[in-house]
């Protein structure tokens, strides 16, 4: 038999996990929805985005000024993640995710890639939230003719 408080262990950890990875995909769909409020609430106050180990984003307003600047940049932008695995201790866990890009530039022309996200989570007042996400081994592959490799294909 399993007393009780193993089995609310066993659920807060079952709910964080939950919650975490649907900051993972919250995150894809307001950039690449460029759902800005959808976007901004993934993110903890202090959060950190590291895009690339030279462009480094801190607080809730820098992230959103950054993915706005990658709107302006991509006429559509498209993320998946997967192979997500997490380590919950507490309030705080980290995470790690690979994922595909595919970006349209204002020429038309589609792009390729994708890398790995590094993340932190923390837990206040009962919400998940990202503190740290890092884009590591990102790559690009060649640049793909305009109206090949669109969505649509």
């Amino acid at each position: 038999m399993t007393d009780p408080q193993s089995l609310m262990d066993r659920l807060d950890r079952v709910e964080s996990e939950l919650a975490i990875q649907r900051l993972i995909h919250e995150y894809c769909h307001g950039a690449d929805k460029q759902d800005l409020e959808r976007f901004a609430a993934i993110w903890d106050d202090d959060a950190a985005w590291v895009t690339s180990p030279d462009q480094r984003f801190d607080g809730i307003e820098a992230i959103c000024a950054a993915v706005q600047e990658q709107w302006a940049a991509f006429k559509e932008m498209h993320h998946w993640t997967a192979n997500f695995v997490v380590d919950i201790d507490g309030d705080r866990a980290v995470g790690e995710a690979d994922v595909a890009v595919r970006v349209q530039l204002t020429d038309g022309t589609w792009v390729r890639g994708g890398g790995t996200y590094q993340d932190v989570y923390v837990r206040r007042d009962g919400r998940w939230r990202v503190a740290r996400r890092e884009v590591v081994s990102s790559f690009e592959e060649d640049p793909l003719p305009p109206g090949i490799g669109s969505p649509a294909d």
